[in-house]
């Protein structure tokens, strides 16, 4: 069974198990700092709590938790690694903290795996060049030059292409290409 959880700030649920639902509901510090009554919506989209208790000298110590980060550390066990490990919403959305959605992962596969693309090309991997465009890709923190290329599109399609080669097929990691220059580009390869 699955079930939802309100947030505070907004209208959005958070889906959870069965399981984790108990946890949440019988939990003694849980239920003692009143969890579920303050989980709210932070700006990044994640579900979290957060509380400022009073300290005797007059200060406030600050209590995060963010849901999804509480689960995957009490329910999934955590791949032994010298890298540290952060955990990934496999399909993408942050309010979906079911077990199933949830997994460790290192740095690397985490950012591979968010939507945010830093370059002012467009596309993930690619750098104007002069009048080219470098395609780069890392692995394992270990930089992998794919080449120069004429338009920005071939040098996000060869990023793709070396993506797929080294981390299967994910959706989320891979360059957006509009379609009519996907085809020009195979076309042009093909030919």
């Amino acid at each position: 069974m699955i079930y939802k959880l309100n947030l505070k700030n907004s209208k959005e649920t958070v889906l959870v198990d069965e399981k984790v639902w108990e946890f949440l509901n019988s939990d003694p510090e849980l239920l003692r700092i009143k969890f579920l009554e303050n989980l709210r919506e932070h700006s990044l989209g994640y579900a979290f709590y957060q509380k400022h208790w009073p300290q005797p000298d007059k200060s406030y110590k600050v209590q995060t938790i963010y849901i999804h980060k509480l689960i995957a550390e009490t329910f999934i066990e955590k791949p032994v690694s010298e890298d540290r490990m952060f955990v990934l919403f496999k399909n993408g959305k942050t309010k979906d903290c079911r077990l199933e959605n949830l997994g460790w992962v290192s740095r690397s596969r985490l950012v591979r795996n968010t939507k945010n693309i830093n370059s002012k090309t467009g596309y993930r991997g690619v750098t104007k060049d002069g009048k080219r465009f470098r395609a780069i890709i890392y692995n394992n923190n270990y930089k992998i030059a794919l080449g120069r290329f004429a338009t920005p599109e071939e040098a996000a399609l060869a990023y793709n292409e070396k993506a797929k080669e080294l981390f299967g097929d994910d959706v989320r990691s891979l360059n957006k290409i509009p379609k009519e220059k996907l085809d020009a580009i195979l076309a042009a390869k093909n030919s």
